[in-house]
């Protein structure tokens, strides 16, 4: 049964697809937003070397950034009117270039302040993202292409920068480039859509109810599991016996995994009921920090970083559509993005409280323990109409 059949309820219009032209260039500008949450270590880390940001800035920078994008994209779904979308994600794209360009004549304190304006620039541009997967036909399979799509493009950079770009101008010239994109972003929104279809009238006037907000602290909490363990992976492979060399192997290898994880998600689509496919997923993860926990040898270790990779971008186009099933408005589904940043960014802040100077273990309590809540809440969200 597809979504407009077993999603949307009878009172309920159905949304409007934009058409994949599109879609497209929505999802384009919308990778653009998120290149900086695969390209922080090479960036961050680049400054960091340069002597313009201290190692704790470090950690402030990155957490300041992606809560400025999750934040900025959750009131722009919530206060922006679906019109005038060119001349919003334009204006955006080019606030989003100009923040890039004055990051390369600050240090400390002023790289922090900038990188979280260039977060809140791109959060408007991955509301426009988001609004058209929301609106999708099939928002499943667009999500899928998406989160594929964005990851393969942060290796793609990841890899580039450091060996091209980075030797002859430094971090400056990665912030040059990235700008470029940006400018290329915008003038991509130009054939973009310029109105979204006005999604469907709410019994609720426009607020989100409990099972939509239960659905979004799900996806928060799930995000927060993954990010959680995932900035803690290195030394947890050192405690496991992998020498530097062999982590960041098992590092790129599950990175290399969530791109078929995100493109193994949209052939699967919505044949599956997506409450019973994140249990599943969730299960599987659980087994993953108890292994983890255990204390693996080396190559069960390697095994389970790259089972947790593919995972990691499986079940997202699956939240996507628990959210529209939960909430046929698709209202719940537009605060995704706010709810898996600021997930992702509470994460490792909470696990940095947790470990302190004792042992690194202690981070995969807490993901056990977001994952468990999450697991519980999903378990009990329901399809208004059964899928």
């Amino acid at each position: 049964m597809s979504v407009s059949e077993a999603a949307i309820e009878a009172p309920a219009p159905a949304v409007i697809s934009p058409p994949r032209r599109e879609v497209a260039i929505s999802q384009g500008v919308g990778v653009v937003a998120l290149l900086i949450a695969g390209l922080q270590p090479v960036i961050l880390g680049a400054f960091e070397r340069e002597g313009r940001l201290s190692t704790a800035q470090i950690g402030l920078a990155a957490t300041v950034e992606l809560m400025a994008l999750g934040l900025a994209c959750g009131l722009a779904a919530a206060l922006l009117k679906p019109t005038n979308v060119r001349l919003k994600i334009g204006l955006a794209c080019l606030l989003h270039a100009a923040a890039m360009l004055a990051t390369t004549l600050v240090s400390g304190v002023g790289v922090i302040v900038l990188r979280a304006a260039a977060g809140a620039c791109a959060g408007v541009m991955l509301w426009l993202a988001i609004g058209a997967i929301a609106r999708a036909s099939h928002p499943e399979r667009a999500s899928g292409v998406f989160v594929t799509v964005q990851t393969f493009a942060q290796l793609v950079l990841a890899a580039a920068l450091p060996a091209t770009v980075m030797p002859h101008w430094g971090v400056n010239g990665a912030l040059a480039c990235l700008a470029a994109i940006s400018l290329l972003a915008a003038l991509a929104c130009l054939a973009g859509p310029d109105r979204l279809a006005p999604l469907p009238r709410s019994d609720e006037g426009g607020r989100l109810d409990a099972r939509s907000i239960a659905g979004l602290a799900a996806v928060f909490l799930w995000m927060a599991f993954i990010v959680a363990l995932w900035v803690y992976l290195e030394p947890l492979a050192a405690k496991a016996g992998l020498s530097p060399r062999e982590a960041g192997l098992a590092v790129a290898l599950a990175l290399g995994l969530q791109v078929l994880g995100g493109a193994a998600a949209t052939a699967v689509g919505d044949r599956v009921p997506p409450t019973r496919m994140l249990l599943a997923v969730g299960t599987i993860n659980a087994l993953i920090l108890a292994t983890l926990w255990s204390g693996p040898g080396r190559g069960l270790f390697i095994a389970c970083v790259a089972a947790f990779g593919f995972l990691w971008l499986f079940a997202l186009p699956f939240q996507t559509l628990l959210l529209i099933r939960i909430d046929p408005t698709r209202r719940a589904s537009m605060q995704l993005g706010a709810a898996q940043l600021l997930g992702s960014s509470a994460g490792p802040l909470a696990a940095s409280l947790v470990v302190g100077d004792g042992p690194v273990r202690r981070a995969l309590i807490l993901s056990a323990a977001c994952l468990a809540l999450a697991l519980g809440l999903i378990s009990l969200l329901r399809p208004k109409q059964p899928a």
